[in-house]
């Protein structure tokens, strides 16, 4: 109930009192109007029902893409003024669409709301908490109704350009695309030795065989597969107001993954 209902009502009985004590009938019919808005209004007010599903348009992204949200209400029971409000983190920062509100939900409609998220750090959030406010056609009743619709959206940091990637000190026994510090059967250059029994013709280097009179090899690095750790520090943390040594980790971590599954 709102202090406008009351307000109504105080001033029908005050009117009415005052007739009484005054014996003045026309007080009567000033307070008439406001007892008869009052009575209409509890005649008339309702419980409204109201559901929400929430939609997204992806549920992985980078870090500064952005996300189209769909809030659907649906209203078995509507109201004359609704108010929405879609929670979101401050991560999350709305482009399109105005959040909070308003608008008229009728019995058994259906209404679509669109939103334009940007994400402005990465994380993991959950997205679909939603508030509403309802108030009947006269303002005299107001309720508010929390639909916990979330679903998880995860933001992952935006990719940095990286010159050079380490190459791995040891690899696999199995084939990839790391050049191995070992000699074996590959493209990659590693030295020239003379011929012995046993090594295969096709690796013989005619050149330096006709250079140097006597058939030399050509030794290679094998191709192999490796693996790559690495290892995020988040014992400690250096922080400013919008960024901190973590964001920095977390990011070079993400961009060395992106680009060693890249190779």
């Amino acid at each position: 109930m709102t202090p406008k209902l009351g307000a109504y009502a105080g001033l029908a009985a005050v009117a009415l009192f005052a007739a009484l004590a005054t014996r003045r009938p026309e007080l009567v019919v000033a307070a008439a109007p406001f007892a008869l808005v009052a009575a209409l209004g509890l005649l008339l007010a309702r419980r409204p029902s109201i559901d929400a599903e929430v939609e997204l348009g992806v549920e992985r992204t980078i870090e500064g893409d952005e996300v189209d949200v769909r809030l659907t209400l649906v209203a078995d029971v509507g109201a004359e003024r609704v108010e929405a409000l879609l929670q979101l983190p401050r991560q999350l920062v709305v482009l399109g669409g105005d959040n909070p509100l308003q608008l008229r939900l009728a019995d058994g409609e259906r209404r679509e709301l669109r939103y334009r998220l940007q994400c402005a750090r990465w994380g993991a959030f959950r997205v679909g908490h939603v508030y509403l406010r309802t108030h009947d056609w006269f303002g005299f009743f107001q309720r508010e109704l929390v639909v916990d619709r979330r679903v998880p959206l995860k933001v992952y940091p935006s990719e940095e350009n990286v010159r050079n990637l380490l190459q791995p000190l040891e690899t696999q026994v199995f084939a990839g695309n790391q050049v191995s510090r070992a000699r074996g059967e590959g493209i990659e250059f590693a030295d020239l030795r003379p011929f012995v029994p046993g090594d295969r013709v096709r690796r013989i280097n005619w050149r330096a065989t006709a250079r140097r009179g006597e058939p030399w090899i050509t030794e290679t690095h094998p191709d192999r597969n490796s693996d790559v750790v690495v290892f995020l520090d988040t014992f400690l943390e250096a922080r400013t107001e919008d960024e901190g040594t973590l964001d920095r980790a977390v990011g070079a971590a993400a961009s060395l993954a992106t680009h060693y599954l890249r190779e």
